[in-house]
């Protein structure tokens, strides 16, 4: 834009200078050092635009060849970018189409002059594991974390996920808990942290993460309720099959009062009691849970309790009977405590119930104890506990 100012102002000064020449013909002289040059004006206007034309001819030259080098470059280097992009976009374009090699092979063709190589990298990374190549998989996580810096959360979320969909739980958890250091608040990390916890049965874990996940409202106020009681209830579990009792009191006592009195966490802590042979301690949390809602299970666990005062569980369990009297679990129940109170007829008629309003094998062995302690016909036993026998193994049957 210079040059051209300039030039137009030479151009305006010669033109001016033969304008004046119309008028007055005149002459230039030139003198230095002895030398000396006589024009005419009209002549010296010439030679000077002239002089002005071949300058600015001979500076953009100058410039266009200074230049060349870089534009060339420039212009290779777009070239390369644009066939990296429409490798990039075939390669996704293939991956998606389930052509796991050729993806792989698209995406790495020009991920070196992308102006986008994460992208090409962390692609060929989904399309060598759906080839099963962990090893190439790992390698272009790497590349991707040495290409584009500031990438670590993105590449380290895509090594997560793609450890956990080739079941790899360990290696995923530890990548995960890195990520969390690195990016304590990060909702998505949280959030795959909470379940890869729950899967591997971590309780302790999703307890953890649990105040953060709240905070970053990465779940539902029910979703958090329920996720606390499932991890409190976990907790308690996994004591109970180390036999860890000081540990199931301990769960039981932190946990605060709503969890206590859900139906889940109760089942899990009379379970507990139960086992270590505290049964008794149970009573009292079951009668009261019982007498604001109905839970089938605590209904059964009641009958496995070995209260002290037997006439008292079964006055208690004859009671629930009012407006549940065709209930298999609370007949099994009345059953089992009629067992214990030695009243075999009485026991026999609602174990007969229980069966006729579903048939469970525990039912059926309990029948033929009662049975045999009445001293019945052996046939009848044994077709009993026949009975019980083939439930038990045609049916997975529990209630915890």
């Amino acid at each position: 834009m210079r040059l051209l100012i300039i030039l137009a102002i030479g151009l305006l000064i010669g033109a001016g200078m033969i304008w004046l020449a119309d008028y007055d013909p005149g002459f230039v002289l030139l003198q230095y050092r002895g030398w000396s040059i006589e024009s005419s004006l009209m002549v010296f206007s010439v030679a000077y635009i002239l002089l002005i034309v071949a300058g600015y001819i001979a500076l953009r030259s100058f410039v266009f060849v200074k230049q060349t080098p870089g534009k060339l470059t420039h212009w290779q280097q777009t070239r390369r970018q644009r066939s990296a992009a429409k490798a990039l976009t075939r390669g996704l374009i293939t991956l998606e189409e389930g052509r796991w090699s050729d993806a792989e092979r698209l995406l790495l063709r020009h991920a070196s002059n992308s102006e986008t190589p994460l992208l090409h990298y962390l692609a060929a990374a989904r399309a060598a594991q759906k080839q099963n190549a962990t090893g190439r998989r790992d390698g272009y996580l790497r590349l991707a974390h040495k290409t584009t810096e500031g990438a670590d959360i993105a590449v380290g979320v895509v090594q997560a996920e793609l450890q956990l969909d080739a079941d790899q739980k360990e290696q995923a958890l530890a990548t995960l808990q890195h990520l969390r250091e690195v990016s304590p608040k990060h909702p998505y990390v949280l959030q795959l942290l909470q379940n890869l916890y729950s899967e591997m049965n971590q309780w302790q874990g999703v307890q953890d993460v649990l105040p953060d996940l709240k905070k970053r409202k990465v779940l539902a106020s029910s979703d958090a309720k329920t996720l606390s009681t499932d991890a409190a209830v976990g907790q308690i579990c996994a004591a109970i099959e180390r036999s860890d009792w000081d540990a199931v009191s301990d769960v039981w006592q932190r946990a605060p009062s709503k969890i206590r009195q859900s139906e889940p966490m109760l089942v899990a802590y009379v379970a507990g009691l139960i086992k270590q042979g505290r049964g008794a301690n149970a009573g009292p949390l079951i009668e009261g849970f019982l007498r604001k809602q109905w839970s089938d299970q605590l209904v059964y666990q009641y009958g496995l309790l070995d209260l002290d005062d037997k006439q008292a569980q079964l006055a208690t369990a004859e009671k629930w009977l009012k407006s549940n009297n065709e209930n298999p679990w609370l007949l099994l129940t009345v059953g089992r405590i009629l067992k214990a109170n030695k009243m075999w007829l009485k026991a026999e008629g609602f174990l007969r119930d229980s069966i006729r309003f579903g048939a469970r094998g525990e039912t059926y062995q309990e029948l033929a104890e009662v049975l045999a302690a009445e001293g019945g016909n052996r046939e009848q036993v044994k077709e009993a506990y026949q009975q019980g026998l083939a439930l038990m193994l045609s049916q997975k049957e529990a209630i915890s």
